[in-house]
């Protein structure tokens, strides 16, 4: 007879998953850590995730995205008042910040996985997309454009990191 997965015991174990990997990162945490957080046998966890590294992806799935498609929703050519953001980098940037530890999992904490350049990329997209910009500067200095990029996401990081509040 097959065994009836239960929607508590899935939100348990992701519940103790993002705590863990928050706390220790994903190289330094365990399944045996994970199951011992949730009150669980070890195995259990096996009944509902492949692996570590599917469960890890379901505790990343909400800060899962993809930068090229949201930067490149970021206004047209011609777009003037850089006062502010589109739709979706206002979104994202919520989602971001309602799902902190997530977001600081994802940057700070995933050596070993495939999220550990995430960084890199994200910075890379912003210099990509504010040199899509750059016939509307006077002068344009790529690696100004880098410093920009990489502060931001710095910046983005360090919120995460010191401010609980999503506002």
């Amino acid at each position: 007879m097959a065994q009836v997965l239960k929607d508590e015991i899935r939100q348990c174990i992701l519940d103790s998953a993002l705590e863990e990997f928050f706390i220790h990162g994903y190289v330094r945490t365990t399944i045996r850590d994970i199951a011992g957080r949730a009150g669980i046998p070890a195995g259990l966890i096996y009944s509902y995730y492949k692996n570590k590294e599917a469960l890890f992806d379901e505790v990343l799935r909400p800060v899962c995205f993809d930068w090229k498609r949201v930067m490149k929703h970021g206004g047209s050519p011609d777009y003037q008042d850089y006062k502010y953001l589109s739709q979706m980098e206002e979104n994202c940037i919520r989602t971001l910040f309602r799902h902190r530890r997530e977001l600081i999992i994802m940057m700070d904490k995933s050596t070993k996985t495939k999220y550990e350049d995430e960084k890199e990329r994200l910075v890379s997209e912003i210099e990509h997309h504010l040199n899509s910009h750059k016939d509307m500067l006077k002068n344009h200095d790529p690696v100004f454009v880098h410093i920009v990029a990489n502060n931001f996401v710095d910046a983005l990081l360090q919120i995460a990191y010191h401010y609980e509040s999503e506002e």
